[in-house]
Formats: structure tokens, C-alpha cells, sequence
């Protein structure tokens, strides 16, 4: 546990790697989507999942899941739509609220993009054991479910 009278070293505390390697992971991301020829950020490349692996969500959904505020994601879609990356609809369940799909370019990214994050995740866990990664990613959940608000 973390104490006041410790000794307070930010190389000892989790969350200074989590953000160091968060920053790492998008500029890394980014540059390699850049490399290939895809003008796909880090920020898009999130919301590109959530939609590759639920379907079209609803503006308040899509940013509960990467956890971005509704402004931020209004922005973000808006410059995914107008790069055909995603689409917004109107919801058949409840015409006052929209939804938001893929977009003819987020559909032909897919086996494209895929592939050079794979990469990516392949140089950032080499060296380290299945178990211990196992033991991150339980960790590192556990750590997240603690900063979420109650719903």
C-alpha cells in the first residue's frame, strides 16, 4: 500500500508506467498507421474497435467505452465521418437519438489496421511470460474497475 510518510518515487507507483505506456502506445500506433499510408489516430483507432467488435453504438455508449467525454467524441466522429471511417444513423428504436457504424473505410481498414497493432503489441509484451502477462492484465482490470464511477 501506498503511505504518506513513504517515501514518494513516481518510478514505484503503477500508474506512472500505465500512463507512461499509454503515451507510448498511441504515438507509437500513430506513427506506424502513418507509415503504412493510413490516416488513422490512436483516438479513432479505439473507436474503430469498439465498432469492429459491438456493432453501431449510440454517441454515449461509444464514449463510455473509451471513456472520453460526449463532447470529445462528437468531435472525433464527426472527422471520422467526414474520412468514411464511420457513419451516423438515425436509431430505429429511437429516431431522436443516433447511432454510429462503420463507414465504408472503417470496414476496408479492418485487415489492414489490425496487423500492424498486432505488431505493435508483439514488440511491447516480448520478454515477458504468459503468466506474468496474465497477472498485468487481471491487475491492471482490477485497477480500472477501482477508478470507475458506480452505475
Amino acid at each position: 500500500m501506498y503511505h504518506a510518510h513513504m517515501k514518494f518515487d513516481h518510478e514505484d507507483i503503477p500508474l506512472h508506467w500505465v500512463n507512461r505506456l499509454g503515451f507510448l502506445v498511441r504515438k507509437e500506433l500513430a506513427q506506424a498507421f502513418r507509415e503504412a499510408g493510413h490516416d488513422v489516430s490512436a483516438e479513432e483507432w479505439a473507436v474503430l474497435l469498439v465498432l469492429w467488435s459491438r456493432g453501431a453504438q449510440t454517441p454515449s455508449h461509444l464514449a463510455n467505452m473509451t471513456i472520453r467525454d460526449r463532447t470529445t467524441i462528437t468531435r472525433l466522429v464527426d472527422g471520422m465521418v467526414a474520412k468514411k471511417l464511420a457513419q451516423r444513423r438515425e436509431d430505429p428504436a429511437d429516431r431522436r437519438r443516433s447511432l454510429i457504424g462503420l463507414g465504408c473505410e472503417g470496414e476496408r481498414l479492418r485487415p489492414l489496421l489490425i496487423p500492424i497493432a498486432q505488431s505493435l503489441i508483439a514488440r511491447a509484451v516480448a520478454g515477458i511470460s504468459g503468466n506474468d502477462l496474465a497477472i498485468t492484465v487481471r491487475t491492471l482490470r482490477q485497477m480500472t474497475q477501482n477508478l470507475m464511477p458506480e452505475r
